[in-house]
């Protein structure tokens, strides 16, 4: 198959963007309200009563204030309940496909990456992620490990995804938008459900949900196990066991609690696979977590809502001989590597074949206040804390806590100057112990040209707060003597002056609904300009930890890897999505992202690496689901991605091929009883068996094939 041929069209169109972006975005918008009906093409008296109750969604991540996508001040996709069943995804990161602009690939069989606008490695840092709200972003790894968090697809209701930076609202981690994963309750699914799912290389996997509703509220259970041999290279398996508790209860006509109680653990074996030998090594987790939400109606214009959660998080890789450690590290065979041991001394020491080893914990407390002024003004306000730990021998080089803290204050304003424009404001102040506070504000304007349509445009400017692993990240290769101070080998050193990254983010939006035809359109074209972006920087090792002996001398390089303020690039582009329900049998949607990036990452003082293939310039995706009688349903799922280069899972000129793939499910479900339901699924993904490499060369994705079984009852 052949490469869309969009792409120079969208160029030209964002080298139009890119030399009127110094135009204010608010002045810019003026000029097209300067003749709405004009730009709608249809007159606002044509709209009947039945438009304003159109079904446009509502939503709460962009300024946690309830709002229609047509108030809403930054682009958000929804992943509803619809599309997750029709996706044929088996697993949550998969979903992100259906988003405009976002990348998904797998690092490993068992693990996933998710990014927005490319510029990544293999742990993308800079989209916030979270479970109804609880950040579960981790700042031992600067990312999200998503095989740990103990969730599966069937225990979401929907997902809203904002596409552009939501630090006001969000806090450091939203720098490129944000990810809220909202879970179901008791209330929106049956009384209790059991799945089992099996596909090939040994894929099983089992899961129990039961539901209870009473006089003092409804409780939600669910449970499951998984596992997997790997791929046919490395073999890398997996095996996970998790279980959440969802309570809530209505203590009178002002105050409801909800409680959220979940634990998981398991082992996933992980590898590089750059190079066809390397091993995989077994890396155990064991996480849990504790929410707790109090929400209190004082008045009818005044709310409050107090929650408090911890994360914990315990990653486990046991060290290996030394000789064994030699032999993968230096690629030698393990009699010569047994030699070498003997030689440093070091026949006796073991080490860790990985770096993904630790113990992470998050404590978050934040009371926030939301106030109704009148029917045209209400904002939302707050103040919060957290206290973030961690200790690693491997990457912070000790095995006592260190710890950060860091406080926030944000508010949110919405203002209906008329009923057609509508103001945006928002801000959120954060500072912490590792770097100096900032204020993260934004402005965007609404123009409702009817009920069913707007279009906005918005400036934000935001700042990214270094993590504990950015800030502290050290690895000292040690002998394993009585002192343990004795160094081989250092690869990387805490950074010291570290500054918060800066993004300034011009974008217009455009939202239409088409109520007679079930239509939904949104368009957003957007500049980002990122500056002192914090990755990771090579420098000049020490003078006093040159590494004395001659044979690790001659594999070093005299360079170490700490993090700086050394990314500066734009990405400018467009992104659309469209939802079209020809009728309630058939849902079709369509996803296209289009970004050029343009600019330098400092790796070193002599190698500055140009940005401007590091992001797929195209990313389609397409969901097409029918309903059939008799309760059968099909659906196909298309997805592409051009050309792109990765940090890690590319290197030197060498690009990552785009690819297509195609996903099929079939579906049937059918009565057994009065009161329970049964289903049956078949899902084939890359049905063409087009095989491709999303991030390692060596980690092909292959067709695969799942049968899963559902008892509903």
């Amino acid at each position: 198959m052949t490469q869309p041929q969009i792409g120079p069209v969208v160029s030209a169109l964002l080298l139009a963007w890119r030399s009127a972006r110094s135009l204010a975005p608010l002045s810019a918008l003026s000029l097209l309200l300067a003749n709405p009906l004009a730009l709608a093409g249809e007159d606002i008296s044509e709209f009947t009563e039945a438009d304003l109750f159109a079904d446009i969604p509502e939503v709460v991540s962009a300024t946690r204030l309830p709002q229609r996508l047509t108030e809403a001040p930054a682009s958000i996709t929804v992943i509803d309940r619809e599309q997750i069943e029709a996706s044929g995804a088996t697993r949550i990161a998969d979903l992100f496909r259906l988003v405009p602009g976002m990348q998904v690939f797998h690092v490993t069989r068992n693990q996933s990456g998710v990014a927005y606008h490319g510029v990544s490695d293999n742990f993308p840092n800079r989209m916030e992620v979270m479970i109804d709200g609880r950040s579960i972003y981790l700042p031992l790894l600067s990312t999200v490990a998503w095989e740990t968090i103990g969730l599966q697809l069937d225990d979401i209701d929907h997902i809203e995804v904002v596409r552009g930076s939501n630090v006001p609202t969000q806090g450091s981690n939203a720098f490129l938008g944000s990810i809220n994963l909202v879970t179901r309750t008791a209330l929106s699914e049956p009384a209790n459900s059991v799945k089992l799912m099996s596909g090939n290389r040994g894929e099983e996997r089992g899961e129990l949900r039961h539901n209870l509703i009473t006089d003092f509220g409804h409780l939600r259970i669910s449970a499951g196990a998984s596992a997997n041999d790997g791929g046919a290279i490395y073999n890398e398996g997996a095996e996970n066991q998790y279980i959440n508790l969802s309570a809530s209860s209505t203590l009178g006509l002002q105050d409801t609690i909800d409680l959220q109680l979940g634990a998981s653990k398991g082992e996933t074996f992980i590898v590089d696979a750059d190079q066809l030998d390397n091993i995989a090594s077994p890396r155990d987790h064991n996480a849990n977590y504790q929410y707790l939400v109090w929400n209190h109606a004082a008045s009818d214009a005044d709310e409050f809502r107090l929650s408090f959660y911890h994360n914990y998080l315990k990653l486990n890789v046991d060290p290996i001989p030394a000789n064994e450690w030699l032999a993968r590290e230096f690629e030698v065979d393990l009699a010569t590597a047994t030699a070498y041991a003997s030689a440093f001394g070091v026949s006796d020491a073991f080490f860790r074949p990985d770096s993904e080893h630790g113990t992470t914990e998050q404590y978050d407390i934040e009371l926030q206040h939301t106030h109704y002024a009148n029917e045209s003004l209400r904002f939302i306000s707050g103040l919060g804390y957290r206290f973030e730990q961690a200790k690693s021998d491997v990457l912070l080089d000790t095995d006592a806590w260190i710890s950060e803290e860091r406080g926030r204050i944000f508010a949110n304003v919405q203002w209906n100057q008329t009923d057609q424009m509508i103001w945006n404001l928002g801000a959120m102040y954060e500072d912490g112990s590792i770097a100096d506070g900032r204020l993260s504000p934004r402005l965007a304007l609404n123009y409702l040209i009817d009920d069913s349509t707007s279009v906005r445009a918005a400036r934000t400017r935001a700042y990214r707060m270094p993590s504990l692993l950015e800030r502290h990240n050290t690895y000292n290769l040690r002998q394993d003597d009585a002192n343990g101070n004795n160094i081989l080998e250092q690869q990387a050193t805490a950074a010291e002056g570290l500054k918060p990254g800066q993004i300034d983010t011009t974008e217009l939006g455009f939202y239409k609904l088409v109520p007679e035809q079930n239509l939904q359109f949104d368009a957003r074209l957007f500049h980002e300009q990122i500056t002192g972006g914090i990755s990771s920087e090579f420098i000049d090792a020490a003078p006093d930890l040159i590494i004395s002996d001659p044979f690790l001398a001659s594999l070093e390089n005299g360079t170490r890897i700490t993090k700086g303020n050394v990314e500066f690039y734009d990405a400018a582009g467009l992104e659309f999505q469209v939802k079209y329900k020809p009728q309630p049998e058939t849902l079709m949607l369509l996803n296209y992202g289009h970004v050029e990036v343009d600019g330098q990452y400092f790796k070193k003082p002599d190698d500055t690496i140009q940005l401007h293939h590091y992001a797929p310039k195209d990313t389609v995706s397409l969901l097409i689901s029918q309903q059939f009688a008799d309760k059968w349903q099909a659906s196909l799922a298309y997805y592409f991605m051009s050309t792109t280069r990765w940090f890690e899972g590319t290197s030197g000129t060498k690009e990552r091929k785009a690819y297509h793939r195609a996903d099929l499910q079939i579906k049937k479900r059918f009565a057994l009883s009065n009161t329970t339901d049964a289903e049956v699924k078949l899902i084939v993904q890359n049905l063409l068996d087009e095989r491709y490499q999303e991030f390692y060369p060596n980690n092909p994705f292959d067709r695969r094939a799942y049968v899963e079984f559902k008892l509903l009852y």
